[in-house]
């Protein structure tokens, strides 16, 4: 098992309440990006401590105006924000947000890393990342290499990633992954491979919340790209966020679609204080 010390990023954040997201795609004019979801959920961010993003935030074909706007509403928000780059995010993406004052940490890959978008000239940048938010998270976009964790590469099982021309890809969580068959126990397997309270993932566009041996799990889908996983057609893996609440003796995960304007899925764990 991975302790978090072997990952970066150990400045403590008080939080009793978390906003999670991911895979928002801004200026994606292939998968598509949807501006009002975003707006609702940087106004659900308001009201939290944290607004943490986990990779895709942008698209690296997006035109410069957009990388801005998405900058200066990070920027503008009254909670503390920390974006974890993903595959389609790229330096010169962290360099805008650096500047408007955003918090973005991560780990730099000499691969451009498979996953990487046309457009993408590299290199490849993700995590592990560790917060201290009160509890301990460990957050990582997906397409990272599989010994980052020491794990190896999933086993595909549901029919579409068997039939994929790319059954078996050195990434954390391949993006062919169906919550339905690989998703779970995978991160599980995350889990059980870290020392973390909270295990957030992103990058398969089909959202999970569970627990394994007292980690809560979190993939929210995306946030404000409407592109389903390939493998997982379900439209609810779409458009949402994951609102995390920190209380003295467990923690309170809600899963909320920013279309419907409701919970579509909860759990909740047990934490020592």
């Amino acid at each position: 098992m991975r302790t978090l010390d072997e990952f970066i990023g150990r400045d403590e954040i008080h939080a009793d309440s978390v906003l999670v997201a991911s895979d928002v795609h801004a200026g994606d004019e292939y998968q598509g990006f949807d501006p009002h979801a975003w707006e609702t959920a940087l106004d659900l961010a308001e009201k939290h401590d944290v607004f943490l993003v986990v990779g895709d935030l942008l698209d690296p074909r997006a035109d410069e105006d957009v990388v801005t706007r998405v900058a200066s509403s990070l920027s503008d928000l009254d909670a503390n924000t920390v974006v974890i780059p993903g595959n389609h995010d790229t330096l010169d993406h962290v360099r805008v947000l650096e500047r408007h004052g955003v918090d973005v940490r991560f780990r730099k890959y000499r691969r451009r890393g498979r996953g990487c978008p046309p457009g993408h000239s590299g290199p490849s940048l993700g995590g592990p990342i560790d917060l201290d938010l009160g509890v301990s998270f460990l957050v990582v976009h997906g397409h990272e290499p599989c010994g980052e964790l020491g794990l190896e590469p999933m086993e595909a099982e549901n029919p579409v990633a068997k039939s994929s021309p790319m059954p078996k890809r050195d990434q954390i969580l391949d993006n062919y992954a169906c919550r339905l068959y690989e998703i779970p126990g995978r991160m599980r397997e995350i889990a059980r491979s870290v020392d973390a309270e909270v295990v957030v993932t992103g990058h398969t566009h089909c959202r999970f919340l569970g627990s394994e041996e007292g980690t809560l799990l979190v993939n929210v889908g995306t946030t404000a790209c409407p592109a389903t996983c390939a493998t997982c057609m379900d439209p609810l893996n779409v458009f949402n966020v994951c609102r995390i609440r920190v209380r003295s003796e467990k923690l309170e995960a809600k899963i909320i679609n920013l279309v419907e304007g409701r919970v579509i899925e909860r759990e909740e764990v047990g934490v020592e204080r």
